[in-house]
Protein backbone atom coordinates (compact mmCIF):
# COMPACT_ATOMS: atom_id res chain seq x y z
CA UNK A 1 0.00 0.00 0.00
CA UNK A 2 2.80 2.54 1.08
CA UNK A 3 4.67 1.81 -2.35
CA UNK A 4 1.24 2.29 -4.08
CA UNK A 5 0.88 5.50 -2.47
CA UNK A 6 4.21 6.60 -3.07
CA UNK A 7 3.78 6.00 -6.72
CA UNK A 8 0.92 7.95 -7.16
CA UNK A 9 2.49 11.29 -5.17
CA UNK A 10 5.03 10.75 -8.33
CA UNK A 11 2.93 11.21 -10.30
CA UNK A 12 2.94 14.52 -11.99
CA UNK A 13 0.77 16.44 -14.63
CA UNK A 14 3.41 16.94 -17.08
CA UNK A 15 3.69 15.51 -20.65
CA UNK A 16 4.69 12.04 -21.00
CA UNK A 17 5.60 11.04 -24.32
CA UNK A 18 3.45 12.07 -27.39
CA UNK A 19 0.53 12.93 -24.30
CA UNK A 20 -0.10 16.94 -24.32
CA UNK A 21 -1.43 18.06 -21.29
CA UNK A 22 -4.65 20.05 -21.29
CA UNK A 23 -4.37 23.91 -20.58
CA UNK A 24 -6.09 24.82 -17.88
CA UNK A 25 -7.90 27.71 -19.85
CA UNK A 26 -8.63 24.22 -22.30
CA UNK A 27 -9.66 22.29 -18.78
CA UNK A 28 -12.16 25.25 -17.74
CA UNK A 29 -13.89 24.59 -21.14
CA UNK A 30 -14.44 21.46 -20.77
CA UNK A 31 -15.64 22.01 -17.05
CA UNK A 32 -18.06 24.64 -18.17
CA UNK A 33 -20.10 21.52 -19.82
CA UNK A 34 -20.47 20.53 -15.93
CA UNK A 35 -21.87 23.95 -15.59
CA UNK A 36 -24.43 23.77 -18.57
CA UNK A 37 -25.56 20.53 -17.18
CA UNK A 38 -26.17 21.26 -13.59
CA UNK A 39 -28.22 24.62 -14.55
CA UNK A 40 -30.32 22.55 -17.13
CA UNK A 41 -31.20 19.82 -15.52
CA UNK A 42 -31.41 21.12 -11.97
CA UNK A 43 -34.56 23.33 -13.28
CA UNK A 44 -35.76 20.12 -14.93
CA UNK A 45 -35.44 17.95 -12.31
CA UNK A 46 -36.39 20.29 -9.54
CA UNK A 47 -39.73 21.20 -10.87
CA UNK A 48 -41.17 18.87 -13.14
CA UNK A 49 -42.87 16.89 -10.96
CA UNK A 50 -44.06 19.42 -9.12
CA UNK A 51 -44.92 22.01 -12.11
CA UNK A 52 -47.79 19.41 -13.41
CA UNK A 53 -48.83 18.21 -10.29
CA UNK A 54 -49.45 21.50 -8.24
CA UNK A 55 -49.15 23.80 -10.75
CA UNK A 56 -50.88 22.52 -13.81
CA UNK A 57 -52.74 19.61 -11.99
CA UNK A 58 -52.18 17.25 -13.89
CA UNK A 59 -53.13 13.37 -11.83
CA UNK A 60 -50.31 12.12 -9.81
CA UNK A 61 -50.83 8.51 -11.27
CA UNK A 62 -50.48 10.02 -15.16
CA UNK A 63 -47.36 11.87 -14.50
CA UNK A 64 -45.62 8.92 -12.92
CA UNK A 65 -47.18 6.77 -15.95
CA UNK A 66 -45.59 9.23 -18.34
CA UNK A 67 -41.95 9.34 -15.92
CA UNK A 68 -42.00 5.59 -16.56
CA UNK A 69 -42.58 5.65 -20.44
CA UNK A 70 -39.46 7.82 -20.33
CA UNK A 71 -37.35 5.64 -18.21
CA UNK A 72 -37.63 2.82 -20.93
CA UNK A 73 -37.12 5.03 -23.40
CA UNK A 74 -33.79 5.46 -21.83
CA UNK A 75 -33.42 1.65 -21.78
CA UNK A 76 -32.65 2.05 -25.79
CA UNK A 77 -31.52 5.79 -25.89
CA UNK A 78 -28.78 5.89 -23.89
CA UNK A 79 -26.43 2.61 -23.93
CA UNK A 80 -27.20 3.09 -27.77
CA UNK A 81 -26.33 6.25 -28.18
CA UNK A 82 -23.06 5.41 -26.55
CA UNK A 83 -21.95 2.19 -28.86
CA UNK A 84 -23.12 4.26 -31.91
CA UNK A 85 -20.85 7.91 -31.14
CA UNK A 86 -18.04 5.16 -29.93
CA UNK A 87 -17.86 4.30 -33.98
CA UNK A 88 -15.11 6.10 -36.30
CA UNK A 89 -17.07 7.80 -38.93
CA UNK A 90 -15.43 9.83 -42.30
CA UNK A 91 -15.71 13.00 -40.09
CA UNK A 92 -13.12 11.47 -37.22
CA UNK A 93 -9.90 12.17 -38.61
CA UNK A 94 -10.55 15.98 -39.01
CA UNK A 95 -13.12 16.54 -35.95
CA UNK A 96 -12.62 13.69 -33.92
CA UNK A 97 -14.97 10.99 -32.39
CA UNK A 98 -16.87 13.15 -29.81
CA UNK A 99 -16.71 16.46 -30.78
CA UNK A 100 -19.46 16.40 -33.81
CA UNK A 101 -22.14 15.10 -31.60
CA UNK A 102 -21.54 17.42 -28.71
CA UNK A 103 -22.08 20.14 -30.72
CA UNK A 104 -25.23 17.95 -32.54
CA UNK A 105 -26.70 17.40 -28.83
CA UNK A 106 -26.01 20.17 -26.91
CA UNK A 107 -26.64 23.31 -29.07
CA UNK A 108 -30.60 22.05 -29.94
CA UNK A 109 -31.48 20.92 -26.50
CA UNK A 110 -31.11 24.65 -24.81
CA UNK A 111 -34.61 25.12 -26.80
CA UNK A 112 -36.22 21.72 -25.94
CA UNK A 113 -35.91 22.54 -22.45
CA UNK A 114 -38.39 25.30 -22.89
CA UNK A 115 -40.76 23.23 -24.57
CA UNK A 116 -40.96 20.69 -21.09
CA UNK A 117 -42.77 23.59 -19.21
CA UNK A 118 -44.95 25.38 -22.40
CA UNK A 119 -47.38 22.59 -22.08
CA UNK A 120 -50.89 22.66 -24.23
CA UNK A 121 -53.73 24.98 -23.35
CA UNK A 122 -56.86 23.20 -21.92
CA UNK A 123 -57.88 21.70 -18.29
CA UNK A 124 -55.28 18.93 -17.23
CA UNK A 125 -58.43 17.46 -14.86
CA UNK A 126 -60.75 17.31 -17.47
CA UNK A 127 -58.94 16.41 -20.30
CA UNK A 128 -55.38 14.92 -19.13
CA UNK A 129 -53.73 13.21 -22.25
CA UNK A 130 -52.54 16.14 -24.15
CA UNK A 131 -50.42 16.83 -21.16
CA UNK A 132 -50.03 13.40 -20.88
CA UNK A 133 -48.39 13.06 -24.07
CA UNK A 134 -46.75 16.27 -23.79
CA UNK A 135 -44.40 15.33 -20.81
CA UNK A 136 -43.49 11.96 -22.98
CA UNK A 137 -42.82 13.82 -26.03
CA UNK A 138 -40.56 16.59 -24.52
CA UNK A 139 -38.89 15.05 -22.02
CA UNK A 140 -37.98 12.26 -23.75
CA UNK A 141 -36.45 14.53 -26.65
CA UNK A 142 -34.75 16.91 -24.18
CA UNK A 143 -32.84 13.41 -22.32
CA UNK A 144 -31.79 12.14 -26.32
CA UNK A 145 -30.17 15.35 -27.15
CA UNK A 146 -28.23 15.46 -23.85
CA UNK A 147 -27.59 12.07 -23.65
CA UNK A 148 -25.90 12.95 -27.06
CA UNK A 149 -23.90 15.15 -25.67
CA UNK A 150 -22.96 14.33 -22.09
CA UNK A 151 -22.23 10.50 -23.42
CA UNK A 152 -19.47 12.03 -25.64
CA UNK A 153 -18.43 14.29 -22.67
CA UNK A 154 -17.97 11.80 -19.83
CA UNK A 155 -16.43 9.44 -22.36
CA UNK A 156 -13.81 11.79 -23.22
CA UNK A 157 -12.83 12.70 -20.05
CA UNK A 158 -10.34 9.47 -19.41
CA UNK A 159 -8.83 10.08 -22.61
CA UNK A 160 -8.38 13.66 -22.20
CA UNK A 161 -7.16 13.83 -18.99
CA UNK A 162 -4.94 10.73 -18.89
CA UNK A 163 -3.17 10.66 -15.10
CA UNK A 164 -4.12 10.82 -11.50
CA UNK A 165 -3.06 14.57 -10.93
CA UNK A 166 -4.34 15.19 -14.21
CA UNK A 167 -8.00 14.39 -13.47
CA UNK A 168 -8.03 15.78 -10.32
CA UNK A 169 -6.66 19.04 -11.53
CA UNK A 170 -9.76 18.99 -14.19
CA UNK A 171 -12.25 18.32 -11.30
CA UNK A 172 -11.27 20.99 -9.12
CA UNK A 173 -11.91 23.37 -11.88
CA UNK A 174 -14.86 21.14 -13.31
CA UNK A 175 -16.41 20.31 -10.09
CA UNK A 176 -17.01 24.81 -8.70
CA UNK A 177 -17.77 25.01 -11.96
CA UNK A 178 -20.95 22.72 -11.93
CA UNK A 179 -21.56 23.99 -8.73
CA UNK A 180 -22.17 27.14 -9.45
CA UNK A 181 -24.83 26.31 -11.80
CA UNK A 182 -26.70 25.57 -8.70
CA UNK A 183 -26.99 28.64 -7.09
CA UNK A 184 -28.62 29.51 -10.77
CA UNK A 185 -30.65 26.55 -10.66
CA UNK A 186 -31.72 26.14 -7.41
CA UNK A 187 -31.90 30.19 -6.08
CA UNK A 188 -32.68 32.31 -9.21
CA UNK A 189 -36.34 30.26 -10.73
CA UNK A 190 -37.60 30.98 -7.05
CA UNK A 191 -37.04 34.67 -7.29
CA UNK A 192 -38.12 34.70 -10.96
CA UNK A 193 -40.92 32.99 -10.41
CA UNK A 194 -41.95 35.52 -7.31
CA UNK A 195 -41.20 38.51 -9.94
CA UNK A 196 -43.75 37.19 -12.70
CA UNK A 197 -47.05 35.79 -10.76
CA UNK A 198 -45.69 33.23 -8.27
CA UNK A 199 -45.06 29.60 -8.01
CA UNK A 200 -48.17 28.78 -8.83
CA UNK A 201 -48.73 30.62 -11.75
CA UNK A 202 -48.22 28.54 -15.19
CA UNK A 203 -47.49 31.82 -17.23
CA UNK A 204 -44.75 32.29 -14.06
CA UNK A 205 -42.09 29.28 -15.41
CA UNK A 206 -42.17 30.38 -18.98
CA UNK A 207 -40.63 33.57 -18.83
CA UNK A 208 -38.40 32.15 -16.17
CA UNK A 209 -37.34 28.89 -18.49
CA UNK A 210 -36.31 31.72 -21.22
CA UNK A 211 -34.03 33.40 -18.84
CA UNK A 212 -32.66 30.68 -18.08
CA UNK A 213 -32.40 29.79 -21.49
CA UNK A 214 -30.46 32.95 -22.10
CA UNK A 215 -27.94 31.83 -19.71
CA UNK A 216 -26.94 28.38 -20.70
CA UNK A 217 -26.95 29.14 -24.44
CA UNK A 218 -23.42 30.93 -24.62
CA UNK A 219 -21.99 28.44 -21.72
CA UNK A 220 -22.56 25.57 -24.76
CA UNK A 221 -20.65 27.86 -27.36
CA UNK A 222 -17.96 28.13 -24.80
CA UNK A 223 -17.33 24.95 -23.78
CA UNK A 224 -16.86 23.20 -27.25
CA UNK A 225 -13.39 24.79 -27.10
CA UNK A 226 -12.69 22.39 -24.29
CA UNK A 227 -14.21 19.16 -26.01
CA UNK A 228 -11.81 19.40 -29.37
CA UNK A 229 -9.85 16.63 -29.65
CA UNK A 230 -5.88 16.86 -30.39
CA UNK A 231 -4.23 14.92 -33.13
CA UNK A 232 -2.53 12.42 -30.44
CA UNK A 233 -6.04 11.58 -29.25
CA UNK A 234 -7.61 11.22 -32.76
CA UNK A 235 -4.62 8.46 -33.16
CA UNK A 236 -5.26 6.69 -30.22
CA UNK A 237 -8.84 5.97 -31.51
CA UNK A 238 -7.74 4.04 -34.38
CA UNK A 239 -5.55 1.83 -32.39
CA UNK A 240 -8.22 0.71 -30.38
CA UNK A 241 -11.24 0.54 -33.38
CA UNK A 242 -9.46 -2.24 -34.88
CA UNK A 243 -10.58 -4.77 -31.08
CA UNK A 244 -14.06 -3.20 -31.23
CA UNK A 245 -16.63 -4.96 -29.74
CA UNK A 246 -20.41 -5.35 -31.06
CA UNK A 247 -23.20 -3.52 -29.20
CA UNK A 248 -24.37 -6.79 -27.88
CA UNK A 249 -20.78 -7.82 -26.73
CA UNK A 250 -19.98 -4.19 -25.17
CA UNK A 251 -23.17 -4.58 -23.24
CA UNK A 252 -22.74 -8.07 -21.98
CA UNK A 253 -19.59 -7.12 -20.75
CA UNK A 254 -19.98 -3.59 -19.02
CA UNK A 255 -22.52 -5.93 -17.24
CA UNK A 256 -19.73 -8.24 -16.19
CA UNK A 257 -17.70 -6.17 -14.80
CA UNK A 258 -17.50 -6.33 -11.48
CA UNK A 259 -16.59 -2.37 -10.64
CA UNK A 260 -18.78 -1.12 -13.16
CA UNK A 261 -21.94 -2.87 -11.42
CA UNK A 262 -20.56 -1.60 -7.90
CA UNK A 263 -20.00 1.99 -8.95
CA UNK A 264 -23.26 1.98 -10.49
CA UNK A 265 -24.54 1.28 -7.27
CA UNK A 266 -22.80 3.62 -5.45
CA UNK A 267 -23.92 5.91 -8.16
CA UNK A 268 -27.88 5.10 -7.52
CA UNK A 269 -28.05 5.70 -4.27
CA UNK A 270 -26.47 8.69 -4.62
CA UNK A 271 -28.47 10.41 -8.01
CA UNK A 272 -31.76 9.12 -5.72
CA UNK A 273 -31.02 11.49 -2.98
CA UNK A 274 -29.86 14.58 -5.09
CA UNK A 275 -33.11 14.12 -6.94
CA UNK A 276 -35.29 13.70 -4.35
CA UNK A 277 -33.99 16.54 -2.33
CA UNK A 278 -34.19 18.90 -5.14
CA UNK A 279 -37.69 18.08 -6.36
CA UNK A 280 -38.89 17.95 -2.76
CA UNK A 281 -38.00 21.33 -1.59
CA UNK A 282 -40.57 23.44 -3.49
CA UNK A 283 -42.92 20.72 -1.85
CA UNK A 284 -41.57 21.16 1.72
CA UNK A 285 -41.59 25.22 1.43
CA UNK A 286 -45.08 25.18 0.11
CA UNK A 287 -46.79 22.86 2.06
CA UNK A 288 -44.41 21.52 5.26
CA UNK A 289 -41.63 24.58 6.23
CA UNK A 290 -42.44 27.16 9.12
CA UNK A 291 -41.45 30.16 7.13
CA UNK A 292 -40.72 33.27 6.54
CA UNK A 293 -44.62 34.20 4.74
CA UNK A 294 -42.90 33.29 1.18
CA UNK A 295 -42.67 30.44 -0.28
CA UNK A 296 -40.16 31.61 -2.81
CA UNK A 297 -37.77 33.41 -0.36
CA UNK A 298 -38.14 29.97 1.82
CA UNK A 299 -36.72 28.10 -0.87
CA UNK A 300 -33.93 30.86 -2.25
CA UNK A 301 -33.00 30.45 2.09
CA UNK A 302 -32.88 26.42 2.03
CA UNK A 303 -30.75 26.33 -1.46
CA UNK A 304 -28.54 29.04 -0.80
CA UNK A 305 -27.20 27.17 2.71
CA UNK A 306 -27.14 23.88 1.22
CA UNK A 307 -25.01 25.04 -1.93
CA UNK A 308 -22.70 26.75 0.60
CA UNK A 309 -21.78 23.83 2.43
CA UNK A 310 -21.30 22.24 -1.02
CA UNK A 311 -19.11 24.79 -1.94
CA UNK A 312 -17.34 24.76 1.03
CA UNK A 313 -16.33 21.34 1.11
CA UNK A 314 -14.66 21.50 -2.49
CA UNK A 315 -11.29 22.13 -1.84
CA UNK A 316 -11.82 19.80 1.38
CA UNK A 317 -12.59 16.62 -0.48
CA UNK A 318 -10.28 17.43 -2.83
CA UNK A 319 -7.00 17.25 -0.30
CA UNK A 320 -8.94 14.14 1.56
CA UNK A 321 -9.01 12.25 -1.70
CA UNK A 322 -5.20 13.28 -2.34
CA UNK A 323 -4.05 12.65 0.99
CA UNK A 324 -5.88 9.26 1.24
CA UNK A 325 -5.08 7.75 -2.10
CA UNK A 326 -7.65 5.30 -1.61
CA UNK A 327 -10.79 6.12 -3.80
CA UNK A 328 -12.52 3.32 -2.72
CA UNK A 329 -12.32 4.17 1.14
CA UNK A 330 -12.97 8.06 0.10
CA UNK A 331 -16.16 7.01 -1.15
CA UNK A 332 -17.64 4.59 1.70
CA UNK A 333 -16.65 7.30 3.70
CA UNK A 334 -18.66 10.13 1.86
CA UNK A 335 -21.65 7.64 1.19
CA UNK A 336 -21.86 6.70 5.25
CA UNK A 337 -21.58 10.80 5.53
CA UNK A 338 -24.10 12.03 3.49
CA UNK A 339 -26.35 9.50 5.00
CA UNK A 340 -26.19 10.75 8.44
CA UNK A 341 -26.71 14.80 6.66
CA UNK A 342 -29.97 13.20 5.27
CA UNK A 343 -31.45 11.69 8.32
CA UNK A 344 -30.26 14.95 10.21
CA UNK A 345 -32.16 17.38 7.54
CA UNK A 346 -35.75 15.13 8.60
CA UNK A 347 -36.23 16.97 11.51
CA UNK A 348 -36.55 20.15 10.23
CA UNK A 349 -38.94 22.74 11.54
CA UNK A 350 -38.34 27.06 10.79
CA UNK A 351 -36.04 28.74 7.99
CA UNK A 352 -33.34 28.77 10.70
CA UNK A 353 -32.92 25.44 11.95
CA UNK A 354 -33.70 24.14 7.97
CA UNK A 355 -31.10 26.25 6.74
CA UNK A 356 -28.21 24.90 9.30
CA UNK A 357 -29.65 21.27 8.51
CA UNK A 358 -29.19 21.99 4.86
CA UNK A 359 -25.49 23.44 5.31
CA UNK A 360 -24.47 20.36 6.74
CA UNK A 361 -26.19 18.35 4.31
CA UNK A 362 -24.27 20.29 1.25
CA UNK A 363 -21.26 19.73 2.87
CA UNK A 364 -21.59 15.56 3.54
CA UNK A 365 -22.77 15.85 -0.39
CA UNK A 366 -19.68 17.23 -1.45
CA UNK A 367 -17.63 13.97 -1.58
CA UNK A 368 -19.56 12.22 -3.85
CA UNK A 369 -20.55 15.45 -6.02
CA UNK A 370 -16.94 16.12 -6.41
CA UNK A 371 -15.15 12.56 -6.82
CA UNK A 372 -17.59 10.75 -8.51
CA UNK A 373 -16.13 11.12 -12.37
CA UNK A 374 -12.70 10.43 -10.76
CA UNK A 375 -14.43 7.10 -9.02
CA UNK A 376 -15.85 6.45 -12.76
CA UNK A 377 -12.47 7.04 -14.18
CA UNK A 378 -11.18 4.17 -12.64
CA UNK A 379 -13.84 2.16 -13.84
CA UNK A 380 -13.34 3.08 -17.22
CA UNK A 381 -9.71 2.74 -17.72
CA UNK A 382 -10.17 -1.20 -16.17
CA UNK A 383 -12.75 -1.07 -18.76
CA UNK A 384 -10.46 -0.53 -21.36
CA UNK A 385 -7.89 -2.85 -20.12
CA UNK A 386 -10.41 -5.57 -20.02
CA UNK A 387 -11.47 -5.27 -23.95
CA UNK A 388 -8.17 -3.67 -24.99
CA UNK A 389 -10.45 -1.46 -26.88
CA UNK A 390 -12.14 2.22 -26.49
CA UNK A 391 -15.85 0.98 -25.55
CA UNK A 392 -16.00 4.03 -22.88
CA UNK A 393 -19.10 5.95 -24.98
CA UNK A 394 -21.29 2.57 -24.85
CA UNK A 395 -20.14 2.37 -21.03
CA UNK A 396 -20.83 5.89 -20.10
CA UNK A 397 -24.48 5.06 -21.96
CA UNK A 398 -24.93 2.26 -19.84
CA UNK A 399 -24.08 4.00 -16.53
CA UNK A 400 -26.46 6.72 -18.22
CA UNK A 401 -29.29 4.42 -18.63
CA UNK A 402 -29.05 2.86 -15.10
CA UNK A 403 -28.57 6.36 -13.46
CA UNK A 404 -31.65 6.96 -15.06
CA UNK A 405 -33.70 4.74 -13.36
CA UNK A 406 -32.52 6.75 -9.83
CA UNK A 407 -35.00 9.72 -11.45
CA UNK A 408 -37.64 6.91 -12.20
CA UNK A 409 -37.13 5.62 -8.72
CA UNK A 410 -37.59 8.73 -7.53
CA UNK A 411 -40.57 9.66 -9.14
CA UNK A 412 -41.68 6.26 -8.26
CA UNK A 413 -41.34 7.26 -4.68
CA UNK A 414 -42.83 10.59 -4.70
CA UNK A 415 -45.77 9.49 -6.89
CA UNK A 416 -46.49 6.26 -4.61
CA UNK A 417 -45.90 8.36 -1.15
CA UNK A 418 -48.35 11.23 -2.66
CA UNK A 419 -51.09 8.88 -3.28
CA UNK A 420 -50.87 7.02 0.05
CA UNK A 421 -50.32 9.66 2.32
CA UNK A 422 -53.78 11.85 0.36
CA UNK A 423 -51.49 14.63 -1.24
CA UNK A 424 -54.14 16.28 -3.51
CA UNK A 425 -53.06 17.55 -6.89
CA UNK A 426 -53.14 21.37 -7.48
CA UNK A 427 -54.87 21.98 -3.95
CA UNK A 428 -52.78 25.18 -1.76
CA UNK A 429 -53.07 23.32 1.47
CA UNK A 430 -52.36 19.65 1.90
CA UNK A 431 -53.18 17.33 5.26
CA UNK A 432 -51.20 16.36 8.15
CA UNK A 433 -50.36 12.86 6.68
CA UNK A 434 -49.20 14.78 2.89
CA UNK A 435 -46.70 16.76 4.79
CA UNK A 436 -45.20 13.88 6.80
CA UNK A 437 -44.81 12.42 2.99
CA UNK A 438 -42.90 15.05 1.77
CA UNK A 439 -40.79 14.65 4.60
CA UNK A 440 -40.07 10.99 3.88
CA UNK A 441 -39.37 11.52 0.35
CA UNK A 442 -37.05 14.51 0.88
CA UNK A 443 -34.86 12.98 3.25
CA UNK A 444 -35.82 9.59 5.26
CA UNK A 445 -36.17 7.26 1.80
CA UNK A 446 -33.35 8.39 0.21
CA UNK A 447 -30.96 7.82 3.40
CA UNK A 448 -32.43 4.25 3.64
CA UNK A 449 -31.45 3.53 -0.20
CA UNK A 450 -27.73 5.23 -0.53
CA UNK A 451 -27.10 2.80 2.64
CA UNK A 452 -27.90 -0.17 1.77
CA UNK A 453 -25.71 1.30 -1.77
CA UNK A 454 -23.13 2.36 0.11
CA UNK A 455 -22.62 -0.99 2.05
CA UNK A 456 -22.76 -2.89 -0.98
CA UNK A 457 -20.41 -0.91 -2.36
CA UNK A 458 -17.97 -1.11 0.38
CA UNK A 459 -18.40 -5.39 0.07
CA UNK A 460 -17.60 -5.81 -2.89
CA UNK A 461 -16.16 -3.03 -5.22
CA UNK A 462 -12.84 -4.67 -6.53
CA UNK A 463 -10.57 -1.60 -7.34
CA UNK A 464 -8.54 -1.20 -4.51
CA UNK A 465 -5.62 1.29 -4.88
CA UNK A 466 -3.01 -1.57 -5.92
CA UNK A 467 -5.25 -2.39 -8.62
CA UNK A 468 -5.73 1.18 -10.16
CA UNK A 469 -2.03 1.41 -10.10
CA UNK A 470 -1.56 -1.58 -12.02
CA UNK A 471 -4.39 -1.03 -14.24
CA UNK A 472 -2.96 2.45 -14.97
CA UNK A 473 0.38 0.84 -16.03
CA UNK A 474 -1.42 -1.41 -18.22
CA UNK A 475 -2.85 1.32 -20.13
CA UNK A 476 0.43 2.71 -21.30
CA UNK A 477 1.85 -0.38 -22.23
CA UNK A 478 -1.43 -0.78 -24.73
CA UNK A 479 -1.05 2.93 -25.80
CA UNK A 480 -4.22 3.92 -24.88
Amino acid sequence: MNEVKKNNEKEKPVAEGAYKIPSTLNTISYGSAGFWMGLSYGVFNAYIFFFYEVVVGLDTVLIFLAMLIFTLWDAINDPLIGHLTDRITRFTRKYGKRFIWIIIGILPANFILALVFMPPAGNAATNPMPFFGWIIFTTCLFDSLTTLCFVNVDALFPDKFRTGPARRKARGWGTPLSMMALPVANIVPPILLGLFGGINNQAAYITMVWIIIGTIAPVSILCLFGMKENKELIDRYYVSEKKRQSFIEALKSTLKQKSFVYYVILFFGFMIVTGSLTASIPYAANFVLVGTGSTELDMVLLFALFLNGALVSVPFWTWFAKKNSNNKQTAVIGGILLVMGCILTTFYIGVIDSMIYMFILGFTMGNLWVLTTIYFSDVLDERVVLTRSDVRGATVGVVAFLSRLSRGAQITIFALIHILTGFVEGAATQSASAQLGIRLHMSVIPAIILLICTIIFWKKYPLTPEKTFEIRKQLKEFGF
